[in-house]
């Protein structure tokens, strides 16, 4: 294991012993539903689905809105979590 990922294992632990892994989940729901995000997303995915002419699984539509949904997060909420994951590591590593 490289020493990047030891650390991604060390911090995944410690936040979720601490109970902050899932205030860090709520905050970025809320950020996304406020920012409008997930209802586009939502539609984004309709309209993918809509386009194609053959069913669809799951598994392929995650695969195919994936990318948009990851690019498309607002900075503002990117760099509020990140903020927050910061002072976590500061405070408590």
């Amino acid at each position: 294991m490289s020493s990047n990922d030891q650390l991604r294992s060390n911090l995944h632990r410690e936040l979720v012993a601490s109970g902050k892994r899932d205030q860090l989940v709520e905050l970025l729901k809320s950020r996304l539903i406020e920012s409008g995000w997930r209802d586009d997303l939502k539609a984004y995915t309709k309209e993918r689905i809509n386009s194609k002419d053959s069913a669809q699984s799951v598994d392929e539509i995650i695969k195919d809105v994936s990318p948009h949904a990851r690019a498309t997060v607002p900075d503002k909420v990117k760099t509020e979590l990140l903020a927050q994951i910061s002072a976590f590591v500061e405070d408590n590593m």
